[in-house]
């Protein structure tokens, strides 16, 4: 029997949507709740703190690969923080919604700063640069300088001086480690 005759045979009326199957799960799926999609926004940023203090760790010996997992657990939360916002409205039913996802937009923002702030001094005590140092971080600088955009007309709210000294801290550091590390088109 081909390949394709395989997978179509025994299928029937339903195609490829049969009671039970993935497709038919999806259909019949509650659409996600507020209070979930908030434990969930806790799991990521929870793994995202643990991938920061791994990250900073595997930088220190060259290796970039928790440090991309770390990038890629922060867009996971920031698609979760829009997801939730689209839930929550303009005009939540329950008036602690819109703080909660402020809070939570924070954390994250806080725990990459931070995060950034270890790396770069990792990377920093560093003589020579590995190749693709440079590429690696470029995006990084360019989600500080978004976040110093973001931050500096809040600069007067509690604990948002301190983070943007911090994120200047990392910015010049970065920054540095940038213009020191060899380009990949170089080699």
């Amino acid at each position: 029997m081909s390949e394709d005759r395989g997978r179509n045979s025994g299928i029937g009326a339903f195609g490829n949507n049969w009671p039970g199957s993935e497709i038919d799960n999806r259909r019949h799926a509650k659409p996600a709740q507020v209070p979930d999609l908030f434990k969930a926004l806790e799991r990521i940023e929870s793994e995202a703190m643990a991938l920061a203090e791994k990250a900073a760790e595997a930088i220190q010996h060259h290796s970039f690969d928790p440090y991309r997992e770390f990038c890629e657990k922060r867009a996971e939360h920031e698609a979760l923080v829009s997801v939730l916002r689209t839930h929550v409205g303009p005009n939540p039913s329950n008036p602690n919604w819109l703080p909660a996802a402020e809070k939570h937009d924070r954390a994250l923002i806080t725990v990459s700063i931070q995060a950034c702030l270890k790396f770069s001094f990792a990377l920093s005590a560093t003589p020579n640069m590995p190749i693709g140092a440079r590429e690696t971080f470029l995006h990084e600088l360019e989600m500080l300088r978004a976040t110093r955009e973001l931050l500096t007309p809040r600069k007067e709210e509690e604990g948002v001086g301190s983070l943007l000294d911090e994120l200047e801290t990392s910015l010049m550091i970065l920054e540095e480690i940038v213009d020191r590390a060899p380009a990949l088109e170089e080699f």
